[in-house]
């Protein structure tokens, strides 16, 4: 009696066992290209498949339906549907919910085993009301997976901010005006343009008694130029060789190094000079 008493208990744990609750998370897309998130819960027993779903949860339509069908152990692939609505947060009349017919099949592997197919959904009365597909993943891979790109991104965000451009007011630079940057880049990045409309300026530019631009007329595009700093001070010079249409000769300059954008407009007279000394 106790040995018989033995295999019932043996039998039934390993029947527990065998019902182990599955549980999916996902998103259906409509044929419109419409996204809906979908989730699945469910015990599955010997090929028979019963539990619910839930349809656009955390929304004002958030719907609980009871779902049933058959799982092929060597296709992988289950065959479900839903049957009649557990609850719903929706005020929409029963009659007008589509409820799901699907066909999944298990692809991938690993962390990237999920389940692909194609669902229709049907009306209460038989008439179609929707198709599209389904891609599912088991629920807790799938928590897993969201919090890694969570991780990801506040990391890179974190970056982003560390790497983020300080810019600072601008400073306008007249006749015989001079300024200085402290800067601790290897590299500054120089631009030049118009400030106004293009009335023909022109300007020469000179770093460290080179000339990168000379007699150069100023237009609404930006010119950029790239340079590599000397260890100490570089001279910057920036002289009006002419005062256009509309004097006096302005134009916009940014000096741009690793962490921090210096903008700076000049107002020259004609064959006066603007100096910029940068140190690092």
């Amino acid at each position: 009696m106790k040995n018989y008493l033995l295999i019932i208990s043996i039998l039934y744990a390993s029947s527990v066992v065998s019902q182990k609750t599955e549980q999916y998370s996902g998103i259906i897309t409509l044929e419109n290209g419409t996204p809906l998130m979908f989730e699945m819960e469910f015990i599955q027993d010997k090929g028979m498949v019963n539990g619910f779903s839930i349809t656009g949860k955390g929304t004002p339509d958030e719907t609980k339906s009871d779902v049933s069908g058959i799982f092929n152990k060597n296709t992988k692939t289950y065959k479900l549907k839903e049957t009649q609505v557990l609850s719903t947060n929706s005020e929409a009349d029963l009659n007008t919910f589509c409820y799901i017919n699907m066909e999944i099949t298990e692809k991938g592997k690993l962390s990237l085993k999920r389940y692909e197919g194609k669902f229709t959904g049907y009306f209460t009365n038989g008439d179609t009301c929707a198709s599209g597909k389904i891609i599912l993943m088991e629920k807790e891979k799938l928590e897993i997976k969201v919090e890694k790109i969570k991780k990801k991104v506040e990391k890179k965000i974190e970056k982003q901010k560390k790497e983020e451009i300080n810019v600072l007011s601008t400073k306008i630079l007249k006749d015989g005006d001079d300024m200085l940057i402290n800067c601790y880049s290897d590299k500054i990045t120089i631009y030049i343009w118009d400030a106004n409309q293009e009335d023909g300026d022109k300007i020469s530019l000179i770093v460290n008694g080179k000339y990168l631009l000379e007699n150069y007329t100023t237009k609404r595009k930006r010119k950029k130029i790239k340079y590599k700093l000397n260890e100490g001070e570089s001279i910057i010079e920036i002289t009006a060789t002419n005062l256009g249409s509309t004097p006096p000769n302005t134009s916009r300059i940014e000096i741009v190094d690793s962490k921090t954008k210096y903008p700076i407009i000049t107002q020259l007279e004609l064959n006066k000079t603007a100096v910029i000394k940068i140190m690092k």
